[in-house]
């Protein structure tokens, strides 16, 4: 059983450069093609590192609302902290205190805001923290809590 016939053979010797012609369409495919994924490689690659420094950027807040607990456990003034620099970005922690009126008279409530903010590289994420302390020093209670990334 022969694989290619005589007319076969007759017609690829009349059709020279025919193939050279297949040939270069299909590097030109493959190049595009390969190209193509090169480009989207880097656009993942990019955006794994977006969500890596967000991801650090929010453990980095996170340890500032964390250090600002610590801090009313002792203290009760307002404070500034920062900017501290680190590798590849900048923390601040800031607390203010602020009075809340309470519909009973002379009722008002003295309550701790506490704003962490950790810039990474492009990346930003904030903490804001609203606390109130009764029951003691040591007692805190969260009255409200947002975790904002992004530009603020």
């Amino acid at each position: 059983m022969k694989l290619l016939g005589p007319k076969t053979i007759r017609r690829l010797k009349t059709e020279r450069g025919s193939i050279l012609v297949t040939g270069i369409i299909m590097l030109s495919f493959l190049s595009l093609y390969g190209a193509a994924m090169m480009s989207r490689m880097i656009v993942d690659a990019n955006s794994s590192a977006r969500k890596v420094n967000a991801s650090k950027a929010y453990y980095i807040a996170e340890a500032g609302i964390q250090w600002g607990r610590k801090y009313l456990v002792a203290n009760s003034n307002d404070i500034s902290l920062g900017p501290i620099n680190f590798a590849s970005g900048t923390l601040t922690v800031a607390i203010i205190r602020e009075t809340i009126k309470l519909n009973a008279p002379n009722n008002n409530q003295q309550v701790y805001r506490i704003l962490s903010t950790a810039v990474l590289g492009e990346t930003s994420r904030r903490i804001e923290e609203l606390r109130y302390r009764g029951g003691g020093l040591e007692k805190q209670f969260l009255l409200y809590r947002e975790d904002i990334e992004g530009e603020f």
